[in-house]
């Protein structure tokens, strides 16, 4: 006689899935903010809403006097404003730090020193120079990655009729020699900077 024995098939076990921890959760949720900042940060900063230069009673830079002046001057010289104002550092001596300051042109001149000398300064300040000389309009000149934030401000003090001129300004993605001149910099600092307008209302 012939006897089978029947062995019972085993399901192999599932394999075990692994669960996501609290490490990863966090780690996307990092990523993800770092590129919606980062992509936000593209219409803030690197190529934000701005206007094109007008006739206007003055054309108001805003500090640091850098590579945006050879800009400014060929601004003036195409007849834009009858005035040039420029915010700058004052050096040890106390005098303004830009030479152009003591040169003559076709065009008046101004070179003053905010206080203090931020951006909000400034803003009191083309706000207090229109009242002093009797100025209606003002084409403001700032670096594009600045734009943004000093139209907030700007808007907040001064009563006339306003351009935000941008000087497109070319950094690096990161700079060590100067940190300050690359965009990762400036991701971080326009941004720290905005928190501060935001949390403070007024001129």
């Amino acid at each position: 006689m012939t006897t089978t024995t029947c062995i019972p098939e085993t399901k192999a076990a599932a394999p075990r899935q692994r669960r996501k921890g609290p490490g990863t959760t966090i780690a996307w949720l990092a990523v993800s903010l770092l590129l919606l900042w980062a992509a936000a940060g593209v219409f803030l900063y690197v190529a934000p809403a701005s206007d094109a230069p007008k006739h206007a009673d003055v054309l108001f830079v805003l500090g640091p006097p850098d590579s945006r002046m050879t800009y400014a001057e060929r601004l003036m010289d195409q007849g834009y404003a009858g005035t040039l104002a420029v915010s700058v550092p004052l050096d040890k001596r106390g005098l303004p730090s830009l030479a152009l300051c003591n040169e003559r042109r076709t065009y008046r001149i101004i070179c003053f020193h905010p206080e203090p000398f931020t951006t909000q300064g400034e803003a009191r300040a083309l706000q207090s120079l229109s009242q002093e000389n009797g100025w209606k309009s003002a084409d403001v000149l700032t670096a594009q990655f600045h734009i943004t934030r000093a139209r907030v401000i700007v808007q907040r003090c001064y009563e006339g009729d306003l351009s935000m001129v941008a000087f497109q300004q070319k950094l690096p993605l990161v700079s060590f020699t100067k940190p300050e001149a690359s965009w990762v910099y400036q991701y971080a600092y326009q941004t720290a900077a905005f928190v501060k307008v935001a949390l403070r209302e007024g001129c």
